[in-house]
């Protein structure tokens, strides 16, 4: 009698089991049939609780959480789906995605990683790889993984971009100058395509030709930024410094960051605009108060315009912020020089210069870079002393 009643109660407890993981299933189809999220994690909430280990039913439950920007639940269910089904790639590949969203690259890259190992004939996680090492500037790391990928039949416009700024940055110039022609075929009203070659051009040392490919991306795109960017850093190159003015004004209208006005005070400076070159410093101070590199700009300005006191404060405040920095001792040397003609610490700044691995002793006899504050001293027996020791 026991015997049997052992039996029937095993019995039972199968059915029982069959019948909720007969009901999992039933709860998941429905939750992946089901139109809106809400209604999609009720049903994947009774496939988990039906069913605790079921794998699928996390990694749907976790695509929903992530839709719903509830980051920390996807990624627990992405968790738990790899758990129940260590041998599923695309539960790897889920997560990753999660963790690129977030800027996580490290543990993106082991979990695609993982699902390559998986399935290494999936040529599209070589492709989300290779992306994620774009991303980390990785050049040769992406390049490896875009390689793999091309031998996909059917490729998106967009790999050859991601291929063509790999190489770039791997300095492969000429097979990157390929990949983007190939985008611009393309894409030809696309503004990326000709930014990068434009970049490429640059780095080749064609000038024209890149500030014609960058004028050609913000003819696309008048709001491109980084185009305005490099094409006024060309111009400043070339010193068309009006026309560097003009671009990076519009660069700081579409960003206004703190070294993009630094940038622009550089070119006042080339264009004697001295003023105007000091507000700009001052904005650049104004947004990143802990920059030494604005304040000793500014104080080499004011030492220009003979605003000796104003000079100092900043040079001195320059090097508080970096005192290994060696440029704002060349220009107090020079203020002493240019103020007082007070030689003894003219010289002992310019030698804390030296110490500090100020080694462009040239421009110390330009009249266009530091040579006119130390007119008649740069030639005396003392000054060279210090910087020939």
């Amino acid at each position: 009698m026991k015997k049997w009643l052992l039996v029937l109660i095993v019995v039972l407890l199968s059915s029982q089991a069959l019948f909720a993981q007969k009901a999992a299933v039933t709860a998941f189809n429905q939750g992946r049939k089901a139109k809106d999220n809400t209604e999609k994690l009720k049903y994947f909430d009774r496939a988990v609780l039906l069913k605790n280990n079921y794998a699928d039913a996390y990694h749907y439950r976790g695509d929903v959480y992530k839709e719903m920007n509830k980051i920390s639940r996807a990624t627990a269910d992405y968790t738990k789906a790899i758990k129940f089904a260590p041998k599923d790639p695309f539960k790897y590949y889920s997560r990753a995605v999660l963790y690129i969203d977030q800027k996580k690259y490290l543990p993106a890259i082991d979990d695609l990683t993982k699902a390559i190992s998986l399935k290494p004939d999936f040529l599209d996680f070589y492709l989300k790889r290779g992306q994620v090492y774009l991303k980390r500037d990785n050049f040769d790391l992406a390049v490896k993984d875009f390689e793999k990928y091309s031998s996909k039949r059917k490729k998106p416009n967009s790999f050859y971009l991601e291929l063509g700024r790999s190489y770039l940055g791997n300095y492969n110039y000429d097979k990157a100058h390929k990949q983007f022609e190939t985008f611009i075929a393309l894409e030809p009203k696309n503004h990326e395509g000709y930014f990068y070659l434009g970049r490429v051009e640059y780095a080749r040392g064609n000038y024209d030709e890149a500030i014609s490919l960058f004028s050609k991306a913000v003819n696309r795109n008048e709001n491109y930024a980084p185009a305005y960017r490099l094409r006024g850093t060309v111009f400043k190159d070339i010193g068309d410094f009006e026309s560097a003015v003009e671009d990076f004004t519009k660069l700081i209208e579409l960003l206004p960051d703190y070294s993009y006005y630094n940038r622009r005070g550089l070119v006042y400076e080339e264009l004697g605009n001295l003023k105007a070159a000091a507000e700009d410093y001052g904005k650049t101070i104004e947004l990143n108060p802990k920059w030494a590199v604005a304040y000793n700009n500014r104080g080499f300005v004011y030492l220009k315009l003979k605003e000796y006191a104003l000079a100092r404060a900043d040079l001195e405040t320059a090097i508080k912020l970096e005192p290994q920095m060696f440029l704002p001792y060349v220009n107090i040397a020079g203020g002493y020089w240019l103020n007082k003609k007070d030689k003894k610490n003219a010289l002992d700044n310019l030698d804390k210069a030296v110490k500090r691995g100020f080694k462009d002793f040239e421009s110390l006899y330009d009249e266009h870079k530091k040579g006119w504050m130390f007119k008649n001293l740069n030639n005396t027996s003392e000054f060279r002393a210090i910087i020939y020791n």
